[in-house]
């Protein structure tokens, strides 16, 4: 008893600091979803020391979720009455991402064949791993599909109490595949394509940048392509070579498909401000990738291979939450204070 009065209690709290449609309750959510993305990632890829830090982050985004909308609250008829004929001859309200999906469930007009679907996606990606793949292992890119297909199977049930929430995993999730998996895989089927590019982006945009801030913080080394080469401390020489996941794919594509989902479920973007803000947090996310190489090269510089690796695989999602955190806060409250006087002045 003592326990479900906290319980309320606390949920109560988080409904009058964080109302419906408030700025903070959607950077809450943002972060929730991030949290719980990231936590999934570290627990199956990162090393048994992080998986403590992955079960925690899983945590926390699914406690955020919950607090936010707590019981079996009837969630989608607060966002979104059912529409009278007139309106749903002519929705207006509805942002563009929820009114895709919605005519991609109304076309398809069968929630089983939308739950069959993410079934199949599955089930393609663990024979995939088991009958075709050079690795059996499940890796990072498996992991992102096998969320995908699992959030498509589930979509009708989740959308009927949570719809902005569901919505925007399901765009986010789908974007994040596009962005890693399907480039990914087109690679993988077509050996050889684009590496010119990728080649020049490693070497002039990574390794040598890398390199010459090693340099101008006393630490010697030198770059040659994907590879730099730098001293530790007590002399020793190492070769570090940037591969994908140094190049900041991963940091670049959830930033990218997190803001895409988020101007098109939760809010509306001038054209120009979008670039703006899109530009902005592009370059942040390139910074934050070479501000994370240059922690983890200070980091075997000083304490060694072992040390370095351990960094590796743990400091980049720790700087990318950070950053992304605070680009968000940012621009969430800059929108809560203009979006509202902005559309009081335009009307729309």
């Amino acid at each position: 008893m003592m326990m479900s009065l906290s319980w309320n209690g606390l949920t109560a709290w988080f409904g009058k600091v964080f109302p419906q449609g408030s700025a903070g309750r959607k950077l809450l959510t943002l972060i929730a979803i991030i949290l719980l993305f990231e936590g999934i990632s570290v627990i199956i890829l990162y090393s048994y020391e992080g998986i403590a830090v992955g079960i925690f982050s899983l945590a926390l985004g699914v406690l955020i979720l919950v607090l936010l909308n707590p019981g079996h609250v009837r969630r989608a008829e607060t966002i979104r009455p059912p529409p009278t004929e007139a309106e749903e001859r002519t929705p207006r309200e509805d942002p563009v991402g929820i009114k895709a999906v919605d005519a991609v469930m109304r076309k398809i007009d069968n929630d089983y064949i939308v739950m069959g679907a993410g079934a199949a996606v599955v089930v393609l990606v663990v024979i995939w791993n088991l009958f075709y793949s050079p690795r059996p292992e499940f890796g990072d890119l498996d992991t992102l599909s096998l969320i995908f297909g699992g959030l498509v199977m589930f979509f009708p049930l989740l959308s009927t109490k949570f719809k902005v929430e569901a919505t925007f995993s399901l765009i986010f999730i789908g974007l994040v595949v596009l962005f890693l998996v399907v480039p990914q895989a087109v690679t993988y089927l077509h050996k050889g394509t684009g590496n010119s590019v990728g080649n020049w982006y490693v070497h002039y945009m990574l390794a040598a940048p890398f390199s010459g801030m090693l340099n101008l913080i006393g630490i010697q080394s030198s770059s040659s392509g994907s590879l730099v080469v730098l001293q530790f401390h007590d002399g020793t020489v190492q070769a570090l070579s940037i591969s994908a996941y140094c190049a900041g794919l991963y940091s670049f594509s959830i930033f990218l498909a997190a803001f895409c989902a988020f101007v098109l479920v939760f809010e509306r973007l001038p054209n120009k401000m979008l670039a703006i803000v899109l530009g902005l947090g592009l370059l942040i996310a390139y910074l934050g990738n070479l501000f994370r190489m240059v922690i983890i090269g200070v980091v075997g510089y000083f304490y060694g291979l072992d040390a370095l690796l351990w960094a590796h695989e743990n400091v980049g999602w720790v700087i990318f939450l950070s950053w992304s955190a605070v680009f968000w806060y940012l621009l969430l409250g800059y929108l809560s204070k203009h979006s509202s006087s902005g559309k009081a002045a335009k009307g729309d």
